[in-house]
């Protein structure tokens, strides 16, 4: 049932980029039998994505494509009814907003059969090694993976898992109960707001790197002038980082990321490291003015939180007056959800738009 050595190359080459359409002519007196076995016709690891196409035990053929941006989706075309055949054009489409799998038959009187992706119940994710991993399955959930190799991690959870994991942490702990009154809704919304800046800071930190798996150039040099003082970048430090990268077999950009003074927890971190890495301005993300400025003080917020207390019920006291005093309560946290989805679902939007240059 496998393809031939060099249409896999090429196809592998074709799948690393965000949007993509790969069509071959495939034979095979198996795969597309009535009463044959099912079988793997085709599957690729490369860079972050993953392509698969196999015929189940049923007659189906599925096609998967999963990326860090967009997770793994499913196209099935069901061959029940169709008479055997031996010979069909395959056309496999993929981008951020959606899969399709194409099959035409050959020397049959069926026309071209269609079906467009859904989210795939089992997650598959590639890992730094190349290695391919099947995560969870229908009805079962699997949250913050993370496999290691002695002190390598071959898998880790995505940026949007992890995101999507701190909303779940967040809804959770709204679901507690206390006999102390006001004073632990205090605690669920102080904690809401160290979840939700950790949990940017994750998100950032991880999509960051990620993206570039996904087929797009990196300016790993920008990123490090953009952190560096004068006298760093006039230093001959980035040859040492180049050199790091090429002794690790690790890409630059990662490298850089983690060699420089770089913290999400600082917004104008955030803003300036993805504006130098691949040109995204947060402000051109549509996300309004205040909520931007909520989403900054409610990172102060939750730095005097950690560094106060966690019952800190009167969050803005050193700027009252002549500011209306804030306080730690349901409405706040709910306030500080919107905002941050906002921003993480407008940023995300924005990295699985960018497309490679020419």
């Amino acid at each position: 049932m496998a393809l031939p050595p060099e249409l896999l190359s090429r196809i592998s080459e074709a799948i690393c980029r965000p949007v993509g359409t790969v069509a071959f002519e495939f034979s095979s007196s198996d795969a597309f039998r009535v009463d044959a076995p099912g079988g793997i016709i085709v599957e690729i690891p490369s860079g972050g994505h993953y392509f698969k196409l196999e015929r189940t035990q049923g007659r189906r053929l599925n096609f998967y494509h999963s990326s860090p941006g967009t997770g793994t989706r499913l196209a099935s075309i069901d061959l029940a009814g169709v008479p055997s055949f031996e010979r069909a054009l395959l056309a496999f489409v993929w981008s951020p907003e959606e899969v399709r799998l194409h099959c035409a038959p050959k020397d049959i009187a069926v026309g071209m059969l269609k079906a467009v992706g859904t989210a795939s119940p089992m997650s598959i994710r590639v890992g730094t090694d190349g290695s391919v991993f099947q995560l969870g399955d229908a009805g079962v959930q699997v949250l913050g993976v993370r496999i290691q190799r002695g002190r390598d991690v071959l898998l880790a959870s995505t940026a949007r898992e992890a995101w999507d994991s701190t909303l779940q942490a967040v809804t959770m702990l709204w679901t507690g109960t206390s006999d102390q009154g006001f004073m632990f809704e205090v605690l669920q919304a102080t904690t809401t707001l160290s979840m939700l800046v950790t949990g940017l800071e994750s998100y950032a930190e991880t999509r960051l790197i990620e993206i570039e798996s996904e087929g797009i150039k990196a300016d790993p040099v920008a990123l490090f002038s953009a952190f560096c003082s004068k006298a760093e970048r006039e230093s001959a430090r980035i040859s040492e980082l180049e050199a790091m990268a090429r002794d690790a077999s690790a890409s630059l950009l990662s490298v850089v990321a983690d060699n420089i003074r770089l913290n999400f927890q600082d917004f104008g971190h955030l803003k300036r490291a993805f504006r130098a890495t691949y040109g995204i301005r947060i402000g051109d993300l549509g996300v309004k003015p205040h909520e931007i400025e909520a989403i900054r003080r409610f990172i102060q917020y939750r730095h005097r939180v950690v560094h106060v207390s966690p019952l800190l019920a009167f969050l803005n006291q050193d700027s009252v007056p002549p500011d209306e005093p804030v306080f730690a309560n349901r409405a706040l946290a709910d306030q500080a959800v919107e905002a941050f989805c906002n921003l993480v679902n407008a940023l995300h939007a924005a990295t699985t738009a960018l497309r490679p240059v020419a």
